[in-house]
């Protein structure tokens, strides 16, 4: 689909299947309710099923508010997973639970914080007669957030490749009919994605370097040209990493054979088999050094830690 109404190519940008990138067949991984490796988790526990009305109080904005806007899951009994609590008044809950993440872009949650809105979670558990159990203790606030922020900052690992163009730079025109043959996607950002369905993240995405890093239906009609393309992903947020390191191999060489350009790695080095290799083994140990660290790419909980 061609963003902003008028269409600059004539004709509608399609795939092209000598050369396009599957849809692959993945499930990404999926998780419902408290993600309790990267979020404090308080959950009300106790015999006594909880009545809808009761536990919609969370809801309002006293208490929302109060308790600093966290997720809110709750558990029918018939329920096999968590599901976000809602205003609904039917029915009862067997389980209740809070969450906050304990890391994210404006900061992270201290030890202090921590208890203010486990006091405040005891203050309302009376009303539904549950007790409330924190996971981690506040106590161990600090020292989680700071594992955390460790993992993030040590695993925030993106791999790319670049193509330089031949003298005169690619046209901007010519690169969005090429990325539709390989079946890639326009994005809202401006790249091209390789997309898989159901997940908000792509595999790989394409976007120009020189005077911007971004596409745009503009450039195409001011017949503008870049420097060349660069082709990558984040690891942390890729449910198939290896399939999308195949994938930028697969561009890339589709891409220079197609309209010539000149393929580097990130270390500026031309893209040999060699290359290749060492980048598939590069990969496998970022991955095992995620698995060390108790995480699977692209799952809910490194989707929340590195995106959000």
């Amino acid at each position: 689909m061609i963003p902003g109404g008028a269409d600059p190519f004539g004709a509608a940008l399609q795939a092209d299947p000598a050369v396009a990138l599957p849809v692959l067949d993945v499930a990404p991984p999926t998780k419902a309710g408290p993600l309790h490796k990267v979020q404090f988790v308080v959950e009300f526990v106790g015999p006594r099923s909880i009545p809808a009305p009761a536990a919609t109080h969370l809801l309002a904005s006293e208490w929302y508010q109060a308790l600093g806007q966290p997720q809110l899951f709750a558990m029918r009994p018939a329920d096999l997973q968590w599901q976000q609590l809602t205003n609904s008044i039917d029915g009862s809950y067997d389980s209740l639970a809070l969450a906050w993440d304990m890391v994210t872009p404006r900061g992270s949650i201290s030890k202090s914080a921590a208890t203010h809105l486990l006091q405040t979670a005891e203050r309302f558990a009376p009303f539904i007669q549950r007790r409330v159990i924190p996971l981690p203790d506040p106590k161990e606030i600090d020292r989680v957030v700071k594992s955390l922020i460790e993992i993030r900052d040590a695993l925030d690992i993106g791999f790319a490749l670049s193509i330089y163009a031949p003298p005169g730079g690619y046209r901007e025109r010519d690169l969005w009919v090429m990325c539709a043959r390989l079946g890639l996607k326009f994005g809202s950002h401006g790249s091209f994605d390789w997309q898989l369905p159901g997940f908000a993240h792509p595999l790989l995405s394409v976007t120009p370097f020189g005077d911007t890093d971004a596409f745009a239906l503009s450039g195409v009609n001011a017949g503008a040209t870049h420097l060349g393309v660069t082709i990558g992903f984040s690891l942390p947020l890729s449910p198939s990493p290896s399939q999308a390191l195949q994938g930028c191999f697969h561009v890339a060489q589709i891409i220079s054979r197609d309209m010539g350009g000149d393929v580097r790695d990130q270390d500026d080095r031309k893209l040999t088999e060699k290359i290749r290799q060492e980048l598939r083994e590069n990969l496998r140990l970022a991955i095992g050094a995620f698995s060390n660290a108790g995480m699977t790419t692209g799952a809910p909980e490194a989707v929340k830690l590195f995106a959000e």
